[in-house]
């Protein structure tokens, strides 16, 4: 079995799944296990670890290999999966069928930690054909909140260039925009229903809300990136009330809002307190999700870099954008040029078959040896 297959199998039978803010002590909603198999397997490289575990059940570690060498490349990958409930094969017993493997996490993306374990482990072998120093990133907690990327990245990661493994059928993401989610709440006076007029309806306040952010979408589309086209606004969630016969005392919304490269969040954040000022009882919560949007030019060093790699294995490296997000952003944030690039396609990354080609698995595989040894 192919080395980045073999390790990939092991990943995908350690289960990771984001818990999504739920508090549980069930350990398949834990990154603990994960991050202790693949911290021990690179101990035993030569990698020095560093742990991060704000929240003891959702680690983040960097590995680094130092080389000597003048440049350092860091290799990113998130370790939590989405949810394995209502999958349609069996999510931590992975299966290799038709060419493809088979579980949660395959394609996104523990394939990705995968292929740069497996590729450093052989390329170990002789040391020498190495150039660079190599910074292994695993991280929790991406697929809600990238709060443990954050986590990392405010302890400072330095390195030369990054590649954020992400499914992209072999391609390079070289932009996507960015996300903020947060609440608004509003608060009312509960009174019986049949003497509304001696209370204040919050749904009433925060259905005011929601209006005045549809038209604040609406002149979103003034803004635009070349790219990426224009940011947007959407209000996902709504709660509130008590009782039908109780005047309701409080409501929420929850507001998605995508960011174009170059939008500032904290000044989103104050746009929008403005706009709701004028309804007494209003409140905004602290975003729980946060991150830019993410852009790099195609002829970035970065870009060179993988396209020489790509090449030296008859692979044509082409350039996309994408409506998800990544690492990518905290990177940038570092002065650190990136790319995101992985095998497998995104549309199979939540989904109930989840799976990821070996053929893209071992081209992949080879692709990263090459970048390491250029």
């Amino acid at each position: 079995m192919h080395p980045a297959s073999s390790l990939l199998r092991d990943l995908v039978a350690i289960p990771s799944v984001n818990s999504f803010g739920q508090t549980t002590d069930d350990p398949t909603y834990s990154e603990a296990q994960i991050v202790e198999f693949l911290c021990n397997k690179l101990s035993k490289l030569g990698f020095s670890i560093q742990q991060y575990a704000k929240d003891p059940k959702h680690p983040s570690f960097a590995a680094f290999l130092d080389l000597g060498k003048d440049e350092t490349v860091a290799l990113d990958a998130h370790l939590d999966t989405v949810s394995h409930l209502e999958m349609s094969i069996k999510p931590f017993d992975p299966e290799i069928k038709d060419g493809r493997l088979f579980g949660r996490g395959s394609c996104d993306t523990k394939s990705n930690m995968a292929i740069y374990i497996a590729a450093v482990e052989d390329l170990l072998k002789q040391k020498s054909q190495i150039t660079k120093n190599i910074l292994i990133i695993g991280c929790s907690d991406e697929e809600f909140s990238f709060g443990g990327i954050a986590e990392v990245a405010k302890d400072g990661i330095t390195a030369d260039f990054a590649i954020i493994g992400e499914p992209t059928e072999l391609n390079a993401l070289h932009a996507h925009k960015g996300v903020l989610r947060f609440n608004i709440s509003t608060e009312g006076l509960a009174c019986h229903s049949s003497t509304p007029e001696l209370g204040r309806n919050a749904i009433y306040d925060i259905s005011r809300i929601s209006l005045l952010l549809e038209d604040y979408h609406q002149t979103l589309k003034n803004k635009q990136h070349p790219i990426l086209g224009s940011p947007s606004l959407s209000v996902g969630l709504i709660k509130g009330g008590t009782t039908v016969n109780t005047v309701p005392p409080s409501a929420s919304i929850e507001i998605d809002r995508r960011l174009i490269p170059g939008e500032n969040p904290d000044e989103i954040i104050q746009e929008i307190k403005d706009l709701v000022s004028t309804i007494p009882g209003s409140q905004l919560s602290i975003p729980h999700v946060c991150s830019k949007g993410f852009h790099i030019e195609q002829d970035s060093s970065v870009a060179h870099k993988l396209q020489e790699a790509c090449t030296c294995h008859n692979h044509q490296l082409l350039f996309t954008n994408a409506a998800f997000g990544t690492h990518a952003p905290f990177y940038s944030e570092s002065s650190i040029p990136s790319l995101v690039f992985g095998p497998g396609s995104i549309n199979k990354a939540h989904s109930k078959d989840e799976f990821v080609p070996l053929s893209e698995l071992e081209k992949a595989y080879n692709i990263i040896k090459s970048l390491l040894c250029s």
